[in-house]
């Protein structure tokens, strides 16, 4: 909980070109005090996940996806904007999910996280068309939402779709590559006190293959920033 509240409030902080930073705000509905908040919002709901694995003997429960419709819920109290936090939601549920069951939080986690979606179920597929929902309801920039024939979440990334609701999905297939890059820039470039503009750094070496999809990029640099804090629990951040 403390380290996913922790990247989600610092990833919109450091000055990337597109993004909501520190002296800009992108559009009204994306202020830096939205992300702030929302980051601390859905802290709770990765304690939840934490605590339901936990009392399953570190099994994968029957269902999960329940907790990311609720992260986009609780990411909308106490403020106004839009969805903010969508990419990161969707991209922690199972990431965190992995490392709990794994008990493990090396960036290497991130090749087992297939082996969590393929044991999602129907009802996990019905919370994440739900969680899906509510950001197209407050974002016109979200695709129409569509509902997909199938029987969990691994087959959801993997189905080749018409119509692309968003880029997330390519990290699923693609063993989510553009995370690893970003997170071996910090290992790789990381001066005390300096990981936020190194995160720059990260974010602007993905940002091509994110198809300048500023967005889409900030969501994997927040996930790649989460990485880091918890794996260097004492690093000098500001």
């Amino acid at each position: 909980m403390h380290y996913v509240i922790l990247s989600s409030v610092l990833e919109p902080i450091p000055e990337k070109k597109g993004c909501t930073t520190r002296k800009n705000d992108w559009q009204d509905k994306s202020k830096l005090e939205y992300f702030l908040i929302s980051g601390v919002n859905v802290g709770r709901v990765f304690y939840e996940l934490s605590e339901r694995i936990k009392k399953n003997n570190y099994q994968q429960p029957d269902l999960i996806y329940d907790l990311a419709y609720k992260a986009q819920k609780e990411s909308l109290k106490m403020r106004k904007g839009g969805k903010i936090n969508f990419g990161i939601i969707e991209l922690m549920i199972p990431i965190v999910a992995t490392q709990i069951i794994e008990q493990r939080t090396d960036i290497s986690i991130l090749d087992k996280v297939e082996e969590i979606l393929k044991k999602t179920t129907e009802e996990d597929v019905k919370f994440h068309y739900k969680f899906r929902k509510i950001a197209r309801d407050v974002s016109k920039q979200f695709p129409s939402t569509a509902v997909y024939n199938v029987s969990n979440l691994y087959e959801y990334y993997k189905f080749d779709k018409n119509e692309l609701e968003n880029n997330v999905h390519k990290e699923y297939i693609t063993k989510f590559e553009r995370i690893k890059q970003a997170y071996s820039l910090l290992e790789t470039k990381y001066e005390e006190g300096n990981l936020l503009d190194i995160s720059i750094i990260a974010y602007n070496q993905i940002l091509k293959d994110c198809n300048n999809y500023s967005g889409l990029a900030a969501d994997y640099i927040c996930v790649a920033l989460y990485f880091y804090i918890i794996n260097h629990p004492n690093v000098i951040i500001i």
